[in-house]
C-alpha cells in the first residue's frame, strides 16, 4: 500500500504545471510577425545559474536552451500563431501572444488566379469584385486556384481577401483579369471559347458540354442567344455580342408558373419551363409558311427514334410535333412543326414526353 502512495505522489508531481512566477519574464520583439520571419523571444530568470529553459506554445514545447546569468534567448520562425511562456523546472513566465501575417502570392494565367497562402489554414479566402464573391478552397499545402466566373465579364477587378482564423491577420492582393474581346466562330478554341460556353450556360442556353471548343452545337448556342437578344442571326460572336452577353440575363417565359415547353415563333427558339422560370434556351426552327399552330397543347404521342423523317418526335397537335432533324437554320424552314438541333433531341423528349404542356406564341 505505501507503493501505491508514493507512485501516485510523483505522478502528481510530475504532472502538475509549475505556477507563474514572476521570477521568470519573456518578451519578444514582435507580437504581430509575418509568416516565417524570425521571431526573438527574450527573458530573465531569478538566479544567475545556469538552468533548462523551455519555450512553449499553446502548451506545447518548440524549444530549449539553457539560461545563463540570469538572461536567455529563443529564435523562433513565425509559423504558427498562438501564446508564448518561458518555463525552468520550478517556474514559468506570463503568456506573451504572437499573431501571424500569412504570405499571400497570387499570379493570372486565362481567367485563373493562382497562387498560395501560408499558413494554408490561416483562414478562409475569397475572391471578391464588387458585391460578387466566390470562395476559394486552400489545399494543404496552401495552393489554390479559382476560376473568374464568366458572368462578371471580360474584365474584372477586385481583390482576394482572407478572412483569418484567431491568431492571425488579415490580407489581400489586388486581382485584375483581362479576357479581352476574342473573334470567335465554328472551328475556333482555346479559352475564350471557354469564357463563351460558361457565360451561356449560366444564362440557360442548352450545350452538350462547356469546354474550349467552337462547334457546331455551341454555333447553335450563340445563334439561340441571338435571337432572344435582337441581334443578327450570324452564330458568331464579336465585341457586340461580347458586351451583351455580359450584360444579359437569363430570360422569362410568357407564363410564370407550372412547367411546360414553350415555342415562340417570331424569336424561333424554344424555352423549357419549370415552376415558371427558364431552365434551358434552345435554337428551333418553326413552319417556313407561318403554319405551326399557336395555342397550349399536350403531347399525345411520343416515339422514341425515327417517324418516317423525324427524329424523337412529341407530337402534340395532328402531325404537329417537336422533333430533332439534321437541318435547324436560323429562320422558319419546316413543314409546321418544330425542329430542334439532334444532339438534344433525345434527351429532351426524355425530359418531357406524353402529356407535357406545349405553349406556343407569335
Amino acid at each position: 500500500m505505501r507503493g501505491v502512495v508514493v507512485v501516485v505522489a510523483v505522478l502528481a508531481l510530475v504532472s502538475a504545471a509549475p505556477a507563474w512566477s514572476a521570477d521568470v519574464t519573456l518578451s519578444a520583439d514582435h507580437r504581430v510577425a509575418q509568416y516565417d520571419d524570425l521571431v526573438r523571444f527574450r527573458g530573465t530568470l531569478p538566479t544567475p545559474e545556469p538552468q533548462q529553459v523551455a519555450l512553449l506554445r499553446d502548451g506545447v514545447v518548440v524549444a530549449t536552451t539553457t539560461g545563463s546569468a540570469g538572461r536567455f534567448v529563443f529564435d523562433v520562425r513565425a509559423r504558427k500563431a498562438g501564446r508564448f511562456w518561458a518555463r525552468t523546472a520550478m517556474a514559468q513566465s506570463a503568456a506573451i501572444p504572437l499573431r501571424v501575417k500569412p504570405r499571400l502570392r497570387i499570379r493570372f494565367r486565362r481567367g485563373l488566379v493562382v497562387g498560395r497562402l501560408l499558413p494554408a489554414r490561416a483562414g478562409r479566402l475569397a475572391l471578391r469584385s464588387g458585391k460578387r464573391t466566390v470562395a476559394v478552397r486552400v489545399g494543404s499545402a496552401g495552393r489554390f486556384r479559382v476560376r473568374v466566373p464568366a458572368r462578371w465579364g471580360l474584365n474584372v477587378t477586385g481583390r482576394l481577401l482572407l478572412r483569418p482564423s484567431p491568431g492571425y491577420v488579415t490580407v489581400w492582393r489586388r486581382a485584375r483579369v483581362r479576357r479581352g474581346y476574342a473573334s470567335l466562330r465554328t472551328g475556333s478554341h482555346g479559352p475564350g471559347v471557354l469564357a463563351l460556353k460558361q457565360r451561356l450556360r449560366e444564362l440557360h442556353y442548352a450545350l452538350p458540354g462547356v469546354d474550349s471548343g467552337f462547334g457546331y452545337a455551341t454555333y447553335e448556342a450563340v445563334l439561340a442567344f441571338q435571337k432572344v437578344n435582337g441581334l443578327p442571326r450570324t452564330g458568331r460572336v464579336g465585341p457586340g455580342l461580347w458586351r451583351r452577353l455580359w450584360q444579359a440575363s437569363v430570360p422569362t417565359p410568357r407564363v410564370r408558373h407550372g412547367d411546360y415547353l414553350e415555342v415562340d415563333k417570331s424569336r424561333q427558339v424554344l424555352f423549357e419551363v419549370r415552376k415558371g422560370r427558364v431552365v434551358n434556351v434552345i435554337h428551333v426552327s418553326t413552319g417556313a409558311t407561318g403554319n405551326t399552330p399557336l395555342g397550349t397543347w399536350r403531347v399525345y404521342s411520343e416515339i422514341a427514334g425515327w417517324s418516317w423523317v423525324l427524329w424523337q418526335p412529341m407530337y402534340f397537335l395532328r402531325g404537329f410535333a417537336i422533333h430533332g432533324y439534321p437541318l435547324v437554320p436560323p429562320w422558319p424552314a419546316s413543314h409546321g412543326c418544330v425542329r430542334v438541333p439532334m444532339w438534344l433531341a433525345t434527351s429532351l423528349r426524355e425530359r418531357w414526353g406524353y402529356g407535357s404542356v406545349v405553349r406556343v406564341f407569335a
